[in-house]
């Protein structure tokens, strides 16, 4: 048997060093304002952000079979190149269809590292040490970002009350730094024999090349049997209506509490404090309240505390912090998951798919979020968004549950 080895801590501290370049947040407090100010629609920042939902999901499944085939590296360094322009396209864009072009681009830029970045993280864990460990590390990696994204985003506001682009071009010179972090990673390329490491350091997992044709079938194998097939679209739902009401955080900001663009800037680092300090803690999240119990629970009460603000709306900011630290913990548990039930083999792929998935659901609750505020207003439009996540969630609770045991998986003997 293959003795024990410790992850190197550098390992995770590149990790820890590539979540913090690509989470520079100098934009976070200004996303939909900065499009708001310039197309004057909620309706047309709804679409301008459905494209963004759409290229996602166009290209989640080519973009993760490219991981799976030219290496998780690799790709990584493509999707940081490739968002560096799309930040400075950004910064140069003022008029709807500018930003239908440019958030078409981003998210193909960005469904390189989705899934990806995730995938190589827990085949470099499996490799070294212990996949059980992905949970805390990601959760970690969660924290760093989390405390970037918030200390960029208040210095980001107050860039942006001079000259809202200037925040758009910080954050590419802040991005492009991901790109000597990624070349000194190692390598997570799965093949047919896994889990051999080589003398440089790399992960040699066998000669042969994952392809389409392989791709497809475990896509298909994974997505029809329990639990994926009932998880998967239960956490679609609540990433859909997170997406949607995250949508009515800034116009709330400013137009209903009068704040200005700097004073987001501070809002938006306390909510990424919190998130923070959560994210963190998510293995203890893991090990007290235990995975299966938090989605049950986790989807219902944040549903119902958006309910809540629709009869008392000053509670709309606290339930903003709750819906922001709920999804650090969420995301880091989901994928774990997701990741305990499957092979090394079309990880990548997978997680995509899921997030293919998650994308379906969040482009009509974009679109709706538009049009249903300028209709009936925000505050009324969280609300509703409330009781779907709340009704939604208990009739997937009590149809087929997400949480149905996995297949019996046959065990190799011990060497």
């Amino acid at each position: 048997m293959r003795p024990a080895r410790r992850l190197p801590t550098g390992h995770v501290a590149k990790y820890y060093l590539y979540r913090a370049a690509m989470a520079a947040g100098f934009t976070t407090p200004i996303w939909y304002y900065y499009i708001e100010v310039n197309v004057e629609s909620y309706a047309l920042v709804g679409a301008v952000d459905a494209i963004w939902w759409a290229g996602l999901l166009l290209f989640e499944i080519p973009t993760g079979i490219v991981g799976d085939r030219i290496g998780r590296r690799n790709s990584l360094l493509l999707a940081s190149v490739l968002i560096t322009v799309a930040q400075v396209a950004m910064a140069a864009s003022s008029e709807f269809v500018h930003f239908a072009v440019v958030m078409g681009f981003w998210a193909f830029a960005s469904t390189f590292r989705s899934g990806t970045a995730d995938a190589w993280l827990y085949d470099t864990l499996k490799a070294r040490m212990d996949e059980d460990d992905f949970a805390a590390v990601r959760g970690r990696g969660n924290a760093v970002m989390y405390v970037v994204t918030g200390a960029t985003g208040i210095l980001g506001g107050y860039i942006a009350d001079a000259w809202m682009p200037a925040a758009y071009l910080s954050s590419a010179c802040v991005t492009a730094l991901s790109v000597p972090v990624l070349l000194s990673f190692p390598e997570s390329t799965p093949g047919r024999n896994t889990s051999a490491d080589t003398d440089d350091g790399d992960i040699d997992d066998g000669d042969d090349q994952f392809t389409v044709v392989d791709a497809l079938p475990i896509v298909r194998e994974e997505f029809s049997k329990p639990p994926l097939r009932s998880f998967v679209p239960y956490l679609g739902l609540f990433v859909g209506v997170y997406w949607g009401v995250n949508f009515f955080v800034q116009p709330f900001g400013v137009e209903t509490l009068g704040l200005s663009v700097g004073a987001l800037g501070w809002l938006y680092g306390g909510f990424t404090a919190v998130a923070a300090a959560v994210s963190y803690r998510t293995d203890l999240i893991r090990s007290v309240v235990g995975i299966r119990r938090w989605f049950a629970l986790a989807p219902v009460l944040l549903g119902a505390l958006f309910v809540g603000v629709a009869l008392v709306p000053a509670t709309a900011i606290p339930v903003f912090l709750v819906m922001r630290a709920a999804r650090g913990v969420t995301m880091p548990l989901a994928n774990q998951y997701i990741n305990d039930h499957v092979e090394s083999v079309g990880r990548a792929t997978v997680l995509s798919a899921a997030g293919m998935v998650y994308n379906v659901v969040t482009i009509p609750f974009e679109l709706g979020a538009g049009r249903l505020a300028d209709a009936l207003g925000i505050v009324p439009t969280i609300g509703l968004f409330g009781a779907i996540l709340v009704v939604g969630s208990a009739a997937l609770l009590a149809g087929a549950s997400p949480f149905a045991d996995r297949p019996a998986r046959s065990e190799e003997p011990a060497d």
